[in-house]
Formats: C-alpha cells, sequence, structure tokens
C-alpha cells in the first residue's frame, strides 16, 4: 500500500471516530449523566465549556480510531504481502 491510501484510509477512521466521539458527546449530555448537562450551564462560561468539552470527547475519539485504523490497515497489507 502506498502512503497516500494509507493517510487516507487514517484520515478516513479519524474522521468515522471523531463524528461518533461527538455523537457520544451529545448524547452523554442530552441524557444528562451525572448531571454534567447541569453542571456545564451552572458554570462561568457555559458556552465555552459546552464546545471544550465536546471537542476533547470528539479528539479522543477520532485519535483511538485513527490509530487503531492504521493498525488495522497495516495488518492487513502485511497479510496480502504473505499471500
Amino acid at each position: 500500500m502506498n502512503d497516500r491510501k494509507l493517510l487516507q484510509a487514517v484520515t478516513f477512521h479519524l474522521v468515522m471516530g471523531a463524528a461518533l466521539g461527538a455523537i457520544f458527546a451529545v448524547l452523554l449530555l442530552a441524557v444528562d449523566a451525572q448531571h454534567l448537562l447541569h453542571v456545564i450551564l451552572h458554570s462561568t462560561a457555559p458556552t465555552q465549556t459546552l464546545i471544550v468539552f465536546v471537542s476533547f470527547i470528539s479528539m479522543y475519539f477520532g485519535f483511538g480510531a485513527a490509530i487503531t485504523g492504521f493498525h488495522f490497515v497495516i495488518s492487513d497489507d502485511n497479510f496480502e504481502r504473505r499471500r
């Protein structure tokens, strides 16, 4: 596999993970788990806190998916070469 295809695959996994992370963060806020939304809305800067909360969870999921996707792509490429 060339570098361009590897970058495309890892980017796809990064975006997919970031989107799933954002959905997870919004669902946590919608369910109001552990009264998280209440804490955020009553902070000194609720908008910025909400943005940081969703962004960091999204980045966490995105980087995890990118690393996992990289591992899967490299492993699959090694498997194909062995055949």
